[in-house]
């Protein structure tokens, strides 16, 4: 990682009430040199994004304080360019317009795997 300059190192948060998948989901993603941030809800989420830019958001469909559509318009509406990947454990209803959907249980092989996937293969190994 210390050759990627700062400004080339991806920027993911990671959305989820439950504190054991996102620890878990943080250590998974820092270990393959991105730079992770974590918000347990949308109002953590909201001042998070008031002070960074992410290319890439991971959220829970179910969030204690609202749910993955959500977050998808405060990011339409703050910073469209960012990439939405959704974790989820249950059926979601068709009309969900989401595209990348990740299902729980998932391995942090396959995890890894799409985040590199929806970042253009901008992946430090480690």
């Amino acid at each position: 990682m210390s050759s990627q300059k700062k400004s080339e190192i991806k920027k993911i948060c990671i959305i989820d009430d439950d504190p054991l998948i996102l620890t878990s989901v943080k250590r998974a993603l820092s270990s393959s040199g991105y730079e992770i941030y974590g918000a347990s809800g949308r109002e953590e989420f909201v001042k998070l994004l008031d002070t960074e830019r992410f290319d890439l958001v991971i959220t829970d469909y179910h969030l204690k304080d609202c749910t993955a559509l959500d977050i998808r318009n405060i990011i339409y509406e703050k910073s469209p360019e960012t990439l939405i990947l959704l974790m989820s454990g249950k059926e979601l209803s068709p009309d969900i317009t989401l595209p990348n959907i990740i299902r729980k249980p998932f391995s942090i092989k396959e995890l890894r795997s799409m985040v590199s996937e929806l970042l253009g293969g901008q992946r430090s190994e480690s």
